[in-house]
């Protein structure tokens, strides 16, 4: 073999070999939404556009992360368990501050290496750390000075022998902190500022299935003792993650189960679900071939969008504020865009997704696309009311993606907003909705009923009138025909 040949085969190995680390490096292109049951590729509505790790932030490699927070000023807050320290990144993800000894009169105590929850209260000024493996929750200032350490609550309605592990927590405006235990299954705790118990928030419901029906009326026949010994019964999980948006209302995500009415939930004052429609994932992912999928966090924007974190199988589930879905992206990798062991996620004040990693010990920052922003500004503009405006940037959606059919029902709901229904009915035509092409159409003919009111009016009125007096016209129409008839002689 001469040299030429050699040096030629080498060259092309060489190619072959750089364009596959270029694949590797590069953003996978794994978006999708649903159409009923059916999975469709869909333009990325998300980006990487940055991978944060020690090199960026300064400072010494991230070990087991657990969550993160941004603030109102940008600035980022990671709980990093296998550390046990708490780490305040700037808005360029550069490390302002480590708190690691916290100080609590007089002395240094630490946080355990499987703490799992930070928040961050603006209005004192203070962290909130759930410190499970230490059973307790810490509240600290920015300097790490403790202000307060709380330990489990005494209630009655509390089992002093089950251990206290809080898991996550947040704190609502008038100081009241939610707090996700393990092990207990009936809500969210409300726990005070004086550590005093105010009861249970938001229990998941549970779905009245045949399963249940029949095993509530075995247990109905059943002694204490039968009962005792079942092996089947049907309990509510806790929630896995909560989140308290700029409107006051607590979103949680739960363990994905059948049993369970809805796994993501917006809660009000009095813990009820205001979401119109209960958000299946069992039902969304039912042709997915993975199993056990596990929620494990939610974020929502400045716009009232949320994405929910699923960690099994690494995906982002994106949804408009009126529980829409937009697209589902991410997965299990080690390229940009995808996850080893993804545990907690956040939104910044640029609608910025922020992934926090546990095993490849990173953030990443994903920005959202020119499709992405689309879609957003349609939504704003039509639930302002400004259904004319609304309708180009869906326009520029569909010439980016002309099988996104949530943008057909969107042009719709502009038209039916502009009384165009006929133009509406053809969009939720393509779009597939019928509800919403049953709405147009109804729209339609009570606007030709309008329309034509007065003359369907008058000719009912003249049939009316022809029925009524049928008897006396036919009875002239009778004696005019005889009176004519005996003038021409006709008997």
């Amino acid at each position: 073999m001469s040299k030429k040949i050699v040096c030629l085969m080498l060259v092309a190995l060489l190619m072959v070999t750089s364009a596959g680390i270029a694949v590797y490096a590069g953003q996978p292109d794994r978006t999708y939404t649903y159409e009923g049951s059916t999975a469709v590729p869909s333009t990325n509505v998300y980006q990487v556009k940055k991978i944060v790790d020690e090199s960026v932030m300064g400072t010494t490699r991230l070990n087991q992360p657990t969550d993160i927070f941004v603030d109102k000023n940008e600035r980022i807050f990671v709980l990093d368990a296998g550390n046990s320290r708490i780490l305040i990144l700037d808005k360029d993800y550069k490390c302002i501050k480590e708190l690691k000894d916290f100080v609590y009169n007089g002395e240094v105590t630490n946080i355990a290496n499987d703490a799992k929850g930070l928040f961050y209260r603006e209005t004192n000024e203070c962290l909130y750390i759930a410190d499970t493996g230490n059973n307790r929750i810490i509240v600290s200032d920015l300097e790490g000075n403790v202000s307060k350490i709380f330990e489990k609550p005494v209630d009655e309605l509390l089992n002093p022998e089950e251990p206290y592990m809080p898991q996550k927590i947040i704190v609502d405006n008038m100081g009241i902190m939610y707090v996700s235990s393990g092990r207990v299954n009936t809500g969210a705790m409300m726990v005070d500022s004086a550590n005093n118990f105010l009861g249970f928030y938001g229990t998941n419901k549970l779905k009245l299935t045949a399963a249940m029906q029949l095993e509530f009326f075995w247990r109905s026949i059943l002694t204490d003792e039968q009962i005792e010994n079942a092996g089947t019964t049907f309990q509510p999980v806790e929630y896995y993650n909560l989140f308290w948006s700029d409107d006051r209302f607590i979103y949680a995500v739960s363990p994905v189960m059948d049993s369970l009415e809805s796994t993501v939930v917006k809660l009000n004052a009095l813990g009820k679900n205001v979401f119109v429609e209960n958000i299946d994932f069992v039902q969304i992912e039912k042709n997915s071939k993975e199993e056990n999928m596990q929620l494990v966090d939610i974020t929502v924007d400045t716009e009232g969008a949320f994405t929910v974190l699923e960690q099994m199988t690494g995906r982002l589930f994106h949804y408009d504020e009126n529980c829409n879905l937009l697209a589902i992206f991410g997965g299990l990798g080690y390229q940009k865009g995808l996850f080893t062991l993804p545990v907690s996620i956040e939104s910044d004040d640029d609608n910025n997704l922020l992934v926090l990693d546990s095993t490849k010990s990173t953030i990443t920052v994903m920005e959202q696309t020119y499709y992405g922003q689309m879609i957003r500004v349609a939504n704003r503009l039509y639930n302002e009311g400004r259904y004319q405006e609304s309708i180009e940037p869906w326009m520029d959606v569909l010439r980016m993606n002309a099988n996104y059919t949530q943008a057909y029902v969107g042009l719709g709901k502009a038209y039916i907003g502009m009384n165009e229904y006929e133009k509406a009915m053809d969009f939720f035509k393509i779009g597939q909705d019928k509800a919403g092409f049953a709405e147009a159409k109804a729209a339609l003919r009570d606007e030709i009923i309008r329309e034509y009111f007065g003359l369907i009016a008058a000719v009912v009125i003249v049939v009316l009138i022809g029925i009524l007096f049928s008897e006396q016209i036919s009875s002239a129409y009778y004696k005019t025909t005889r009176i004519f008839a005996r003038k021409r002689g006709v008997k």
